[in-house]
């Protein structure tokens, strides 16, 4: 069996990598790389053991060489005709005194992670999240943030898991610009872009946010990827329509298109980010949250009543931020379309979970401005203390569309 120089190795692992998403560095990886190969035409439908996959990358030691057969599947799934083709292509390699692995920033003890159960790997991703936030709102990523971005088990239990949209103009979004170069998939991709788009819209830098929704909109979406990120390009997408004809509503092409893709939407996977598995309407949530900031209250009223008629398990959910706020908005929309006289919705108590801090910080713009819908005209000292949290919010955090929509509740 050929027995492959260090340089030549770590070139084909990278190459590989690279067409899988990520680095392979725990054994589930090359479970997944054994379906995708089988499945794929470039890996010619060829199956190699997990077990002969845990050698080629290094999880088992082994002094054994490789078959031909192991080495041209994975050069062809590379995109390489076969081995001699992608030998030639990285010849410059062989006399390479040294080699990139892809581990520059690897971090041995995340490496465990696998080991853990699942309450403590959110637990461990809670922490991380946590000790690596800015002091200052406006303060630069922390070099173990930055870090944890280019590691898998740190895009998986940080990155994913901890969701920091509050920085999104500072810290945060560093770190997911950095954990865009490293993890490619589809679900990561359009995670990653979509979350830089809602801090570029909320920054109102429109240059900025008008290149990045070309970029997402062209992004792959197979039918797959988790339903947050796909709500939040429908979000991004309402977003922009009604920045450009903001007396328009949205079309009814469009709405129709959003309703059919959150009706395909599966169920939350196991995977990214960890705290979204726990509400089953994510999709749902991002297009009424777009609805709601854009004053589009009919067909808010209209969306939610089709959340409720496919998602009944939400009328018995508590204690759920995204839930929460539907129901806030809600009443929002009953009140602007002369539904009904609705009360203010009892917000303020999500508050008392700990656990949601890090996500209320960015929501509890969204519950002043309800309370602000509420207040205004009928109780003008509760009306100034509203707008004057949301703008020193949106002053502090660079997000100035805030203010603008404040500005509009007034004139509704």
């Amino acid at each position: 069996m050929p027995r492959l120089s260090p340089p030549l190795q770590a070139a084909l692992r990278e190459a590989v990598a690279a067409r899988f998403g990520q680095p392979l560095l725990y054994p589930s990886h090359c479970d997944a790389l054994e379906v995708e190969l089988q499945k794929t035409s470039a890996g010619g439908g060829q199956r190699l053991s997990p077990s002969t996959l845990r050698r080629f990358f290094g999880l088992v030691d082994t002094e054994a060489g490789f078959h031909l057969h192991t080495l041209d599947t994975l050069a062809r799934y590379a995109g390489h005709a076969d081995f001699a083709a992608f030998g030639q292509a990285v010849s410059g390699l062989a006399t390479a005194s040294t080699a990139a692995t892809g581990t520059l920033n690897d971090i041995p003890e995340l490496l465990g992670m696998e080991r853990l159960t699942y309450p403590e790997r959110l637990l461990l991703g809670y922490f991380l999240g946590r000790v690596t936030r800015p002091i200052a709102p406006n303060g630069p990523a922390v070099p173990l943030a930055l870090r944890l971005a280019a590691h898998p088990a740190g895009q998986e239990y940080f990155v994913e898991s901890f969701v920091d949209l509050t920085h999104l103009n500072g810290a945060y979004g560093e770190v997911v610009t950095e954990y865009l170069r490293h993890k490619h998939t589809p679900d990561a991709q359009l995670f990653g872009h979509c979350v830089l788009f809602l801090g570029e819209f909320l920054a109102e830098n429109e240059p900025a946010w008008r290149q990045r929704l070309a970029l997402l909109l062209a992004l792959p979406v197979p039918a797959e990827v988790h339903a947050f990120p796909r709500g939040r390009r429908g979000f991004a997408e309402i977003v922009a329509q009604w920045y450009d004809a903001p007396e328009l509503p949205l079309p009814a092409d469009v709405l129709g298109r959003l309703r059919r893709e959150a009706q395909a939407t599966e169920a939350p996977a196991s995977t990214m980010p960890a705290f979204y598995n726990f509400f089953s309407a994510g999709y749902h949530f991002h297009v009424a949250e777009a609805l709601f900031l854009t004053s589009q209250f009919g067909l808010l009223l209209e969306w939610l009543e089709f959340t409720q008629a496919q998602c009944p398990e939400l009328a018995t959910l508590e204690h759920n931020v995204y839930n929460e706020l539907l129901r806030a908005f809600y009443a929002v929309a009953q009140l602007r379309t002369h539904r009904s006289r609705a009360s203010v919705p009892s917000v303020r108590g999500l508050f008392q979970f700990e656990t949601h801090s890090w996500l209320l910080d960015y929501y509890q713009v969204h519950i002043w401005l309800v309370e602000l819908h509420f207040a205004a005209g009928t109780d003008a000292t509760e009306e100034t203390r509203l707008r004057s949290h949301i703008k020193g919010f949106a002053v502090l955090y660079g997000m100035p569309f805030f203010e603008r929509v404040a500005r509009s509740v007034g004139v509704l």
